[in-house]
């Protein structure tokens, strides 16, 4: 069940990041699919502890989740999207929504 706690974790510090570099963008639109070279160094370092314990945990869960290997690398793919992918482009398009287009 340890697996569970590392998933947590590196979801909450991926959304600490993510959280980070919005702040950095805040008045200006933020690039949904470039590298954001405005974030902070602490966003990039929680980014990667957060991917890495994510990808670490959903990989520790996949054989608990069924004997079939297919199955559980579609299970440990969902649970990445949903707690890092969705978040990340909802969030930054959600700011870049609030933001004001250039004229």
């Amino acid at each position: 069940m340890g697996w569970i706690v590392l998933v947590v974790a590196g979801a909450a510090l991926w959304w600490w990041s993510l959280a980070l570099a919005l702040r950095a963008y805040r008045g200006e639109r933020m690039p949904l699919w470039a590298t954001p070279t405005k974030a902070p160094g602490r966003a990039v370092v929680l980014r990667a502890a957060g991917t890495g314990l994510a990808v670490f945990g959903t990989a520790m869960a996949s054989p608990a989740l069924t004997t079939s290997a297919p199955a559980a690398s579609v299970v440990a793919m969902a649970t990445l999207i949903v707690l890092l992918l969705a978040p990340y482009i909802v969030g930054v398009a959600i700011h870049n929504r609030r933001v004001r287009a250039p004229e």
